[in-house]
Order: structure tokens, then sequence, then C-alpha cells
């Protein structure tokens, strides 16, 4: 009988068996950073799991004791970063919660793009196929995660759904930071577009325009005429 293309899909990223004793997570955790530093350097399509094993100084039979095939290595380490995403959030958030509104939303901005900012290069090469190796459940659960963090630290505006407000809110800020990920990952670090994502989500949620804060490097005003961003 013909598999299904969705059969043969899961079987391309099964994950044999997570590991338990220090040892196996103390060898999962240097495989996954081998293949981190390969997806910085190579990218994804061109990887091995032969490749992984050597860079990690591991067996290719060690490897095969966790992980069926590359995708599944690819797909621990998205895991990886959204899990350490989810932790810094969590803990980062307890300051920020009880300032003013207008405070609290820049400093929600600002934590954003702090999260963003960490394992920028990695982020930038798996933008285009996280979506293929990660769990597609995990990755709306995660979503709804930031999501709930949003609604409950957004001040209520008078007239809005504001499940929806944040709803739109975290997807809007992942497509741009993805979007500046394929294009110019740089951005990211540029005050200037920092300042920018800011008045966008102030205009959005009917704040206050916070003063922009000053720009490392020229300004809007002393930009090379041409520059895009």
């Amino acid at each position: 009988m013909t598999q299904s293309m969705e059969e043969k899909a899961k079987k391309t990223k099964i994950i044999v068996k997570a590991p338990t004793q220090e040892r196996s997570r103390q060898t999962v955790a240097t495989i996954l950073d081998a293949c981190s530093r390969l997806l910085i350097s190579e990218g994804f399509y061109s990887i091995t799991t032969d490749k992984i094993a050597k860079e990690a100084g591991v067996s290719i039979g060690s490897l095969y004791q966790f992980f069926g095939n590359k995708e599944s290595v690819v797909q621990a380490v998205v895991k990886n970063i959204i899990e350490e995403d989810k932790r810094l959030i969590s803990e980062k958030m307890r300051p920020i919660s009880p300032l003013p509104p207008e405070q609290r939303v820049k400093a929600m901005i600002e934590l954003a793009v702090e999260t963003i900012r960490r394992n920028s290069d990695l982020r930038a090469k798996l933008t285009t196929i996280q979506y293929y190796v990660a769990d597609a459940a995990y990755i709306s659960e995660s979503i709804r995660f930031f999501q709930e963090v949003v609604r409950y630290n957004l001040p209520q505006i008078p007239g809005r759904d504001m499940d929806k407000v944040s709803y739109l809110v975290v997807n809007a800020f992942i497509g741009l930071v993805n979007t500046m990920s394929i294009d110019k990952p740089e951005a990211i670090h540029d005050q200037a577009i920092v300042n920018e994502i800011t008045q966008l989500f102030f205009k959005y949620l009917d704040l206050d325009t916070p003063v922009a804060t000053a720009t490392v490097g020229a300004s809007a005003a002393t930009r090379a005429k041409g520059d895009f961003i």
C-alpha cells in the first residue's frame, strides 16, 4: 500500500527518544549545538546527519540513538529556542507588569526585540524552514502562550476586542521579525528600526507615542540618500 504524503512527512520528523540521564542530555546538547553552528555556516539544505555528528564529535550511531534524521535534529533546535524564549519572557515580564500602561507596552516591545536578537544569526537561518520541521501544534501552542502574555499586560482599550488585538499584535510582530530575518537580518539590531516598530504598535494601540531613544550611528536625517533601512 502506498504511504500517504502525511505519513511520509511524519516519518521525516521522528525524534527517536528523549534523553533521561545526564550523560545522554549532554550528548543531545552537544549535537544540538553542533547542528546550530552548521545551520549558521552552511544552511539547512547543505547539512547532513553525518556532518552534524562529525561537528559534535560523536558517532553517527550516538546521534541516531536520539534522532531519526537531520529534520528531527533541527526540530529540536527550533524547540530549544522557543522554550528559552518562553522562559526569558516569563522571567523578565515580572518587573514589567506593574509599570504604567505606556511604560509597560514600551518595555514589552523592547523585551520582545531583545529576545529576538538572541541567536539572531541562527534564527535567520531557521525562518524559512522552521514551520516545515517543527510540529504545527507545538508552534500554535507557543504562539498562544505569547498572545496570553500580551493580552494580560495590554491596557484595556474601550470598544476594542482585546483578544483580537493581542492576536494581531503578536502575529504582526512575528511577521515583521521573520521578514527582516530573511530580507535584512541586521535590521533587528538597528535602534532606528526598533523605534519605528514601537511607533507602529503604539499607534495601533491608541497610546501616546513614546519619545524615540537616541540611535547609534546615522539618524534618519543623516542617512545616505537611497538607503531604505
